[in-house]
């Protein structure tokens, strides 16, 4: 089973492999080829952004609903 940690890092990847494809769809210089490959990619990686998404509120409901254990650490200063 995933951590809500684990869901959030590979959404948090998810968003940077879209911001580097956008970069490149947006490319002036980029050609036609190129410009297409990344909106294919774009398209995969929203489909898995909008699965990690669900996977998350799906997480969160669980853990509300007391269905999922979070540990508490005890909070302490050590300053």
């Amino acid at each position: 089973m995933e951590t809500f940690g684990d869901l959030v890092d590979k959404l948090t990847i998810c968003n940077i492999r879209l911001w580097h494809l956008e970069e490149i769809k947006h490319n002036a210089e980029a050609n036609d080829k190129t410009v297409a490959d990344a909106a294919r990619k774009i398209a995969i990686v929203n489909k898995q952004r909008n699965i990690l998404i669900d996977e998350i509120n799906s997480y969160l409901s669980r853990a509300i609903s007391g269905e999922i254990k979070t540990i508490e650490f005890p909070k302490m200063k050590l300053y």
